[in-house]
């Protein structure tokens, strides 16, 4: 019952005198009865107020229902308060010495919550970490001896408990479990469930005992302790309030003088009349009479006496004032002590930064690595090769390169071994052909995303100018290969031989500025990517040595800081491509992936363990609900028993095999995200921790980079270190306040001696002063070694680990074994700032880290160590470039090369394509064989014109002229102003003034000269007509020159033998043979040409090859025979020509009769069915032979041409002209420049007349001529043609601007419009303007069409056709720029017909050169 006021609350009654027609108030919450109405609103209004207390708790300020609330919820939860532990709880109540309630019950609790009684059921843990419910059997306790009454700590028992078994019927464990094995079920004991319990059974009083009720209802008198726990019962503390009680004295005379009471004794000695009633009633509180009836007389004090006790009281109250005082001093300076310790363990905690601890402990040192011929500065690029090509091997392509991975012992002979050089030449020519694949495929990419805005690659202004003139020169240097060797950089050969000189121009060029609509696409594909971000470029600026001993060493022969800083730059730009940076962006996505559903698995799995253990208990509850609600017994009960039992190990079996599938899951995603573990962390001395995929083990890096200045002063030697952290904490936070008093009373002690010795004239230095430096400089070495064998700063540059700089860094350490890693985890601080993160990797990843690093392969690191036999035998590789062991790898290039030379020569000469220009072709040959060589000329000249000389031009525009030489001939001696595109590297400076460039130790100038000269001989070997693209012409270009009877110059040719003589290394000389190679015409060569005839390769002495067709033809074979020799009929000289070639004579014919019109009108009436056959050629009729499977025109056997008249795929003069979609040239060769035009007015088209492009005319689709058409058909055609041109002419006549500039800008947004937006200018085309007369652009016609300068249809279309015709006559058929121009004619023709505007004009150019002395000379072919 709730209590009001702290008293129990009385309902009102109900009156005996009540009717049932009398009206009544009812409350429901009291469930009283009220008559009177206001009575039932006080009492309404008093039980929402908050006036009420819970009975069971004691919670005031409550309102009634709250009150009533809280005591069902107390019951309720005392409901669950063990039986067991009643009756010692009340037992040990009454021993209790408490006047308060609330410290009775906070006693009991603080005894019985760590103590178990006997026949309590409580969780016991015999065996391994599992819990069972037990209940208690016996409690032992240690021995204590016999005089002891000191009370004994819970950790001193132990309990023998009973477990409970699953099976009910079977006997349970036994055993003994110490106090920290038994612990009670959550939430059975609390301190809230003592209370309530005990406040149901106190009595109040000046002592609170249990209620008599209570303690015959539980027999608490005939308890026993020993019944319930051990030893004796507890003797609890009394209040303070009774010790006082008990220590105060019964009468004045026998009370004890108190510190306390000297004030109240002044207090009534201060009392001047003892006869005043309340005075003397005063005094009452301080005597305590022994007998109330018995009254003495009290006599008045003495003066003397009471001038004594006056000084008594002051001296005890001065005196109890300053304990009083020391005692708070004391107190305060305890606990600003506790606190300042408190704030120092807080402090000594928090992680910090791992120079500033001083508890580090020694981290164990790994095996030193020491791989031959690989210093440490460079092994940890030489692992992040092997690391790149095993993490992009598929994308390198490396099993197609090395059969298998590029392992350890491979790579490094590669670096350090000359007959290993191919191995490194192969891994170069993989990441460069692996570069120019990505460049293809970025520029497919980028050429198809046709939603990209062009825009212009803009340089941040902060680059300098050096990075500007480097872009500028890289710009200039792509263009080097197809300018003078005719094919782009990516399409030149790549062996071990040309290898060198590739990724030289390769370097040279990377970086240069990209259009617009590749820069635009790599600044959104790559984020943000552009030139002056080229890794080649950054090496081009940095390390212009490196590529300075490249122009003339191989790549092999370069020092090996060379060989790795290439090989960085060109992972760097393998890495900056977007589809690598694709890959790395999936691998990082698949990483954060895999850790996600990690935690998730493990969340999972901690879910599952509460999870299981609610299944079981929830099967209990139902088991027993189940036996209680049928009332099981005997064989039933054990039955539902034996359906618990099972039910429980099925639930058991299901989790272990869940546990088990966890367990794979969870190896196999840790083992997944080992793989993509590299960098590990970094320990105090800032050295980095890797795992590398390709060697196994834990490589520690001492790096040499820069690590900031060292201390002010070392770190003093911390205490020895304990187990105990309290104590260590505690021990250092003493010694550091010991270390700042001694800096404070030094500092004192100084200032003294300073005075002193200020008042003396010549003070005396102490005798130890005298060896002090010795002892300081031991002191040191001592300190440094602490410091060094500690991994931590020193305060002394020279001397620190840390962050000084000497032999011991760069350096490299590998951890192989599982000790290692042990001992390293324990060395590493937790309060470390690097080396917490370090050490919490190692232990994640501990199991799978100490299985990976045993596979280390030790005896690669350390040549100490004895190789194991190896499983399997090595493949052999045969190597792509063969270096004998007496000669370098310059003098193998150099043989190899003679060889090539001499090969190339010999099949020139036997394949009857050209021969040398020497007197003695064998002596030649067997000069460059024994290592020399000899021209057997005064000189050779080359380039165009052949104004070069081989004495007197040197490389690098140098000019070596005899001394006798005239004034007039110097002057006619021409400039080789030809530079390679690495003559601009910027010249290496010392103190910054630049130094001459070192001397090369790759090939000699003088003989890599000699062999250029022999290859500009066999060049120059060769017959014109052998020579086809890149250095040669095509044979359309060749025909087209010899109808125009011009020279044969062969600009490409030219070109390349500048560059050819400019050469200094043999990997230069090779990749000009190679382009020379592939430039000769091998099909026409004798050797691979078969007869004719009997269809035979054999016997190529005696073949003759046909001028004409190229084919061959033994000489037995011909009819009549054809010999050598003086009997038989000799080979004719000149062009010989085979039958099929030869051309036939004409024979001549008569006139035929042309047919009238009025005989065609009779032809027509007699066979309505038959159609007018006439020759498309001669437009006379008779007998057609032969009919073109094109444009199905009809021609006479003699009008047709010679070779296909008979032929069933015969192709007239019109049809056989070259097609506009042919495929695109990339080599530049000199455009013929028509000297006439064909007008655009002109209504005939001659029928032999062939247009340069190669294109029908409109009046050749049906194989007719617009000469012959008008007398076919009686004027019919003829009438039909003026309709339409007059159609056309109001067409074209009239002004239709909407639809004019719909064409324009569908035009203008055609992606092969890109050639012709804008006007060519003089500074990208130079003689542009020397070839065409009126040029024109999309631009010039858009702003034409907006300011109204057309006044007809026909003027805008005619300057559209203007723009086609100049690219048609600058540009020649095969050029990617009239290509262009011809599908953008054919979409705005189409266009045109779809907006019922008239088409363009023809834009067909004429080929035919007149005799014209005015007419401008030939030029190059440039865009637009």
């Amino acid at each position: 019952m709730p209590l009001l006021k702290r008293k129990a609350f009385e309902k009102s009654n109900v009156s005996e005198y009540l009717r049932d027609d009398d009206e009544v108030f009812h409350c429901e919450i009291t469930d009283e009865i009220f008559k009177d109405y206001e009575e039932y609103c006080e009492r309404i209004i008093l039980v929402n107020s908050m006036v009420w207390t819970c009975e069971m708790t004691g919670k005031n300020n409550l309102t009634y229902a709250e009150a009533l609330e809280s005591e069902k919820a107390a019951r309720r939860s005392l409901k669950d308060f063990p039986m067991e532990l009643r009756i010692p709880i009340l037992y040990l109540a009454t021993k209790t010495k408490r006047s308060s309630f609330a410290e009775m019950s906070e006693d009991l609790f603080n005894y019985v919550r760590k103590r178990f009684f006997v026949g309590e059921t409580v969780e016991a843990c015999l065996e391994g970490d599992i819990w069972r419910e037990a209940h208690v059997l016996s409690v032992t306790a240690q021995k204590q001896h016999p005089d002891s009454k000191s009370m004994l700590p819970a950790s001193a028992y132990c309990y023998e408990v009973e477990q409970f078994d699953d099976d009910p019927a079977a006997a349970g464990q036994i055993g003994t479990a110490p106090y920290d094995r038994v612990r009670r079920r959550k939430g059975v004991y609390t301190r809230d469930k003592n209370r309530l319990f005990l406040k149901q059974f106190v009595a109040p009083g000046n002592i609170i005992g249990i209620k008599t009720s209570a303690i015959e209802k539980y027999n608490i008198a005939k308890v026993n302790f020993d019944q319930i726990f051990t030893g004796n019962p507890p003797d609890f503390p009394s209040s303070k309030k009774l010790i006082k009680t008990s220590m105060s004295p019964p009468s004045s005379s026998k009370m004890p003088m108190k510190p306390g009471s000297a004030s109240k004794l002044n207090k009534s000695l201060k009392r001047p009349s003892p006869d005043k009633k309340g005075r003397q009633e005063s005094m009452d509180k301080f005597i305590k009479k022994t007998d109330k009836t018995e009254v003495k007389p009290k006599t008045p004090m003495d003066p003397e006496a009471r001038k004594s006790a006056q000084e008594l009281a002051d001296k005890m109250r001065r005196a109890e004032d300053q304990m009083r005082q020391r005692r708070e001093e004391e107190k305060a300076k305890k606990k600003e002590k506790n606190a300042r310790l408190t704030a120092y363990m807080k402090e000594w905690h928090k992680v910090k930064e791992d120079q500033e601890l001083e508890d580090h402990k020694i981290i164990p040192k790994g095996t030193p690595v020491e791989v031959e011929g690989i210093p440490h500065k460079h092994f940890g690029d030489f692992l992040s090769v092997l690391e790149f090509v095993h993490n992009f091997s598929e994308l390198l392509k490396v099993k197609d390169v090395f059969h298998n991975e590029l392992d350890f012992e491979t790579f490094r002979k590669s670096l350090t071994h000359k007959e290993h050089a191919w191995i490194f030449s192969e891994l170069v020519q993989m990441l460069l052909t692996t570069i120019f694949s990505l460049q293809e495929d970025e520029a497919e990419e980028y050429n198809e995303s046709n939603r990209i805005q062009e825009s212009v690659e803009v340089v941040q202004a902060d680059s300098g100018v050096d990075t500007l003139r480097a872009i500028e020169l890289a710009t200039k240097a792509g263009k080097w290969t197809q300018t003078y060797l005719g094919t782009a950089l990516s399409k030149l050969p790549l062996d071990p031989t040309t290898v060198s000189e590739v990724l030289r121009l390769h370097l040279l060029s990377s970086g240069g500025a990209a259009g617009s609509r590749c820069a635009a696409w790599r600044l959104h594909q790559r984020g943000g990517y552009n030139s002056a971000d080229d890794p080649a470029l950054r090496l081009r600026t940095s390390r212009p040595a490196a590529l300075r001993r490249l122009r003339a060493r191989h790549l092999a022969d370069l020092p090996l800081d060379d060989k790795f800083q290439i090989l960085q730059c060109l992972m760097n730009q393998i890495m900056s491509y977007a589809t690598v940076r694709d890959q790395i962006e999936e691998k990082l996505e698949e990483y954060k992936n895999l850790k996600h559903a990690l935690r998730t698995l493990q969340i999972n799995e901690r879910k599952r363990e509460p999870q299981l253990s609610a299944a079981r208990i929830e099967l209990k509850k139902e088991s027993a609900q189940k036996k209680e609600e049928l009332k099981l017994t005997g064989d039933k009960a054990k039955a539902a028993d034996e359906e618990l039992k099972e039910a429980i190990e099925k639930l058991k079996k299901d989790s272990d095999i869940k546990r088990a599938e966890y367990e794979k899951k969870l190896k196999e995603m840790q083992a997944q995200l080992f793989d993509h573990t590299t960098y590990v962390g970094t320990d105090r001395a800032f050295r980095r921790y890797w795992l590398t995929r390709r060697v196994a083990g834990l490589f520690v890096e001492a790096g040499a980079e820069p690590r900031g200045p060292c201390r002010n002063k070392p770190l003093p030697p911390p205490p020895a270190p304990r187990d105990d952290v309290m104590a260590y904490v505690t021990e250092l936070f003493h010694s550091e306040r010991d270390r700042e008093r001694q800096k404070e009373q030094a500092g004192s002690d100084k200032e003294n001696e300073s005075g002193a010795n200020s008042r003396g004239s010549s003070p005396k230095k102490p005798l130890a002063n005298l060896n002090g430096l010795s002892q300081k400089l031991n002191g040191s070495d001592a300190v440094v070694q602490q410091c060094r064998d500690l991994l931590v700063c020193s305060a002394q540059i020279d001397t620190c680990f840390v962050h000084g700089k000497g032999d011991f860094r760069p350096q490299w350490w590998v951890y192989n074994t599982e000790e290692q890693i042990e001992a390293l985890i324990e060395s590493l601080n937790k309060r470390g700032l690097r080396e917490s993160d370090l050490r919490q990797t190692l232990e994640l990843d501990k199991a799978n880290i100490i299985d990976y690093v045993k596979k280390c392969p030790l005896h690669l690191l350390t040549p100490t160590v004895t190789p194991h036999a190896p499983s399997t035998r090595p493949r052999k590789i045969q190597p792509s470039l063969y270096v004998p062991p007496d000669c370098s790898l310059s003098e193998a290039l150099e043989l190899s090369l003679r060889d090539h030379i001499l090969e190339l020569e010999e099949k020139i000469f036997h394949g009857c394509l050209g021969a040398l220009k020497v007197k003695d072709r064998e002596a030649w040959r067997g000069t460059i064989m024994l290592r020399g060589y000899d021209k057997q000329a005064d000189y050779l000249s080359w380039g165009p014109g052949k104004q070069f000389r081989d004495d007197y031009h040197q490389p690098d525009g140098h000019l070596k002229l005899p001394t006798d030489i005239d004034q007039s001939e110097l002057e006619t001696i021409p400039e080789n102003k030809y530079r390679d595109p690495g003559h601009w590297l910027e010249t290496p400076k010392v103190n910054g003034v630049k130094t001459e460039p070192e001397e090369d130790s790759g090939a000699k100038p003088d003989v890599v000269r000699g062999l250029a000269c022999a290859l500009l001989q066999v060049a120059q070997s060769i017959h014109q007509k052998y020579l086809k693209r890149p250095l040669g012409l095509d044979e359309k270009e060749r025909k087209d020159r010899e109808a125009r009877n011009k020279p044969l110059e062969l600009e490409a040719l030219e070109r390349w033998e500048v560059s050819l003589m400019e050469s200094r290394s043999f990997a230069s000389l090779a990749l000009h043979l190679l382009a020379l190679d592939s430039s000769v015409s091998w099909a026409a060569s004798v050797l691979h040409a078969s007869c004719r005839v009997c269809r035979r390769r054999a016997d190529p002495d005696n073949m003759l090859l046909c001028d004409g067709c190229n084919k061959g033809h033994h000489l037995y074979c011909l009819k009549p025979k054809l010999s050598l020799g003086l009997k038989k009929k000799k080979v004719p000289e000149g062009d010989w020509f085979c039958d099929q070639c030869k051309p036939k004579e004409k024979t001549p014919r008569k006139r035929r009769k042309l047919y009238t019109d009025e005989d065609a009108d009779d032809i027509l009436d007699d066979s309505a069915a038959d159609a007018v056959a006439v020759c498309a050629a001669c437009g006379s009729g008779g007998r057609l032979a032969a009919e073109c499977r094109a444009c199905a025109a009809r021609f006479h056997a003699e009008c047709a041409a010679p070779r296909q008249r008979l032929s069933r795929r015969f192709l007239c003069d019109a049809c056989q002209a070259p097609e506009r979609d042919s495929e695109d040239s990339e080599y530049n060769t000199a455009l013929v420049k028509l000297k006439t035009r064909k007008s655009r007015a002109s209504e005939e088209t001659s029928v032999q007349g062939t247009s340069k492009r190669g294109r029908k005319p409109k009046e050749h689709i049906n194989g007719t001529s617009s000469r012959k058409s008008k007398s076919l058909t009686n004027g019919i055609h003829e009438e039909r043609a003026s309709k339409k041109r007059s159609r056309e002419a109001l067409e074209r006549a009239r002004l239709e601007p909407e639809a004019l500039a719909t064409l324009l800008r569908d035009a203008m947004k055609h992606k092969d419009s890109w050639p012709f937006h804008d006007p060519v200018t003089v500074e990208e085309v130079p003689d542009y303007f020397e070839v065409i007369d009126q040029p024109m652009d999309f631009n010039t016609i858009k702003t034409k069409l907006e300011e109204e300068d057309y006044e007809t249809n026909e003027q805008m279309l005619n300057d559209v056709a203007l723009i086609f015709t100049n690219c048609y006559t600058y540009n020649k058929d095969t050029h990617p720029v009239a290509k262009a121009g011809m599908r953008l004619e054919k979409y705005i023709n189409k266009r045109c017909a779809e907006l019922n505007l008239p088409s363009l004009p023809d834009t067909n150019v004429d080929t035919e050169e007149l005799e014209d002395e005015d007419a401008p000379k030939a030029k190059r072919p440039k865009l637009n």
